[in-house]
């Protein structure tokens, strides 16, 4: 197996990250080697990727996005399903440790924004974050696998091993916790006791739908004036 210190010379360039000078190399240095990324444990077998339908990323292809506050750029992927980040060093993919060293990862090509939120209970891990500020609007991506399920008879089939993207969760994180956006506005209201009256009237007034990433968006920013 190779040496992860090997990959250090592929990526020489020196960028600035938390105001210290460090080399992109040490991304990589830092990432930990897997031969089980391409895997899913069951409890019975392990399941190549490549058996079950459907994918467990975000995006299947690696694509370049700067880490951190740095201004190069490495390929990477997010696995939404582990949620975790790999990073493509010429035919090996590593994953990268989930540490506030590499708090954020931002897509050149989308301008997506991948932030690792410690929320102290299940919901911790990866967002993308949609809108910043005091108050930060967060996306969830959630992929879940399905095991197979065998035919119960010669009449009926059974339905093969399968990665299921579900629904993104949102939640706007605060000063002093995080919460889950809720499907109806008068459950979201009462989280914000000191502008109940105002937020009812801008949500009323712009017609806001939860369910609407750019009202969302729109009532972040109203959060954060």
């Amino acid at each position: 197996m190779k040496t992860i210190y090997t990959i250090i010379s592929l990526f020489a360039v020196s960028v600035s990250l938390h105001a210290q000078q460090i080399t992109v190399g040490e991304v990589a240095r830092q990432a930990k080697w897997t031969k089980l990324i391409d895997e899913v444990n069951n409890g019975k077998q392990k399941i190549k990727y490549s058996d079950i339908e459907g994918i467990p990323y975000y995006n299947r292809t690696f694509l370049p996005a700067r880490v951190g506050d740095t201004s190069a750029s490495v390929p990477i992927r997010y696995n939404s399903f582990l949620d975790t980040v790999e990073i493509l060093v010429n035919t090996d993919v590593f994953e990268i440790p989930r540490e506030e060293s590499y708090p954020k990862f931002i897509f050149e090509n989308s301008g997506e924004k991948l932030v690792l939120v410690n929320t102290h209970d299940e919901n911790a891990g990866y967002f993308f974050e949609l809108s910043g500020g005091k108050n930060r609007l967060l996306k969830k991506v959630i992929t879940k696998f399905h095991d197979a399920v065998p035919a119960p008879n010669s009449m009926i089939p059974g339905t093969p091993a399968r990665f299921e993207l579900l629904k993104p969760a949102y939640f706007i994180k605060t000063e002093t916790g995080l919460i889950r956006i809720p499907k109806n506005t008068k459950d979201l209201i009462p989280n914000f006791p000191e502008r109940e009256a105002e937020l009812s009237n801008f949500i009323k007034m712009n017609k806001i739908k939860l369910t609407s990433e750019p009202d969302l968006i729109k009532l972040n920013n109203f959060l954060n004036n």
